[in-house]
C-alpha cells in the first residue's frame, strides 16, 4: 500500500509552456436503484433479517483502485513544491503556500497511513492541545474552535484540530 498524500489542485497554467495530461477517461457508473435513497435506518431494519452486500468481484476492486492511483501518479508526477511529511508543520506549509500561491502544483507526501504526524500517539487527539499565541489567528483561519486564556489558547481536543473543509484532495496513492 502506498502512503498518503495530500494535493493541492493542479496549477491553471503550464509549467515552462509543457501541457501536462489531467486526467484519464474514468466512466462514474450511476448507483444501482437498489442503493439509492437508502437511509441507515433503511439498513438497520434489514440487519436482522440477514443482510447481505452486493457482490464484488476482485478484480472490479483491484481496477478501481489501479486507476485511480495511475491517474493520481500521473497528475502529479511533476510539481511545483513537495513537502515531505503531513504532520502539522506539512499541513500548515500546505495550506499556507496553497492558499498564498494557488497556481502553484503542491504535492505532500506521508509514509505513514494517516496524516497528522504525532497527534496520533498517546490519546493525544482526545486531550486539551495549549498553543502559545499567535497561533490563534491560524486557528481562525481555519475555523478551529479555541479558548483564550491570555498568552495562549487551548484548543478542547486536538482532533478538532483536522478540518471538516479542507483545501485540498487527499490522497492514499502516491
Amino acid at each position: 500500500m502506498a502512503p498518503p498524500s495530500a494535493m493541492f489542485p493542479e496549477a491553471t497554467s503550464p509549467i515552462d509552456g509543457v501541457q501536462l495530461k489531467t486526467g484519464f477517461d474514468v466512466k462514474v457508473a450511476p448507483a444501482q436503484a437498489a442503493t439509492q435513497g437508502k437511509t441507515l435506518a433503511d439498513l438497520a431494519e434489514k440487519w436482522d433479517q440477514g443482510f447481505t452486500f452486493a457482490p464484488i468481484r476482485e478484480s472490479q476492486v483491484s481496477r478501481a483502485m489501479t486507476r485511480r492511483y495511475f491517474n493520481d501518479l500521473d497528475t502529479y508526477a511533476e510539481s511545483d513544491i513537495v513537502i515531505v511529511g503531513a504532520g502539522s508543520c506539512g499541513l500548515s506549509t500546505a495550506y499556507m503556500l496553497g492558499k498564498a500561491r494557488p497556481d502553484l502544483k503542491i504535492a505532500v507526501i506521508e509514509a505513514s497511513v494517516s496524516p497528522g504526524g504525532g497527534a496520533w500517539l498517546g490519546g493525544q487527539l482526545f486531550s486539551a492541545m495549549v498553543m502559545r499565541k499567535p497561533a490563534d489567528a491560524f486557528l481562525t483561519d481555519l475555523g478551529v474552535p479555541f479558548e483564550d486564556e491570555g498568552d495562549f489558547v487551548v484548543v478542547k481536543h486536538a482532533v478538532c484540530l483536522i478540518p471538516i473543509h479542507c483545501p485540498t484532495d487527499f490522497y492514499n496513492s502516491i
